[in-house]
Parts: C-alpha cells; sequence; structure tokens
C-alpha cells in the first residue's frame, strides 16, 4: 500500500490530471470531438455515394438524350418500348 500511495505521489499531480481532463474534453465532449469527426466522415461518405449515383444517372440520360436527338431508330424504339405505340397494322401484347 505505501508503494502505490508513493507512486501516486510521484506521478499524479494537479497538473497532470488537468492535462488529463483537458485532453479527454477537447476529443470526447467537445464539438470537434472524434465521435462528432466519425459521424461527419459517414455524412460526408453518404454524399459522396449519393453525388456519384446522381451523376451516372445524368451521364445515363444525356447519352440517351443524345442519342434521341441524333438516331431516329433509336427513337423509335424508345417510344415504342416505353410509351407502347404502335403501328396501324400491328398489334402488340404487352407483360408485366
Amino acid at each position: 500500500m505505501k508503494k502505490f500511495l508513493a507512486w501516486c505521489k510521484r506521478y499524479i499531480s494537479v497538473m497532470n490530471i488537468l492535462v488529463i481532463g483537458f485532453i479527454s474534453y477537447t476529443l470526447f465532449f467537445q464539438d470537434n470531438s472524434v465521435f462528432r469527426y466519425m459521424e461527419y466522415q459517414n455524412t460526408i461518405d453518404s454524399l459522396r455515394t449519393e453525388i456519384k449515383n446522381a451523376t451516372d444517372t445524368m451521364d445515363y440520360y444525356r447519352r440517351m438524350n443524345q442519342l434521341l436527338t441524333t438516331d431516329p431508330e433509336m427513337m423509335e424504339r424508345v417510344v415504342r418500348e416505353q410509351y407502347n405505340m404502335v403501328r396501324e397494322d400491328e398489334d402488340v401484347y404487352v407483360y408485366e
């Protein structure tokens, strides 16, 4: 027990307690804490994923728009498939 008390007197001082308290407050309880940093990183990652998905979708629709304005066969295909348009002498069966 005496060794423990001697160790406490030697290594535990008011300055050490204040430094440890300040560091723990800064790391865990302040606005820039470790937990908030991890939360912000997760939010940033999910937003980057959403941006990538939106960019991919935008690129697809840009390519589709370009094809529809330049290629009449593509326009006919899209109109026939998506809007169920037919020619006068055709019968079309739609399965869903």
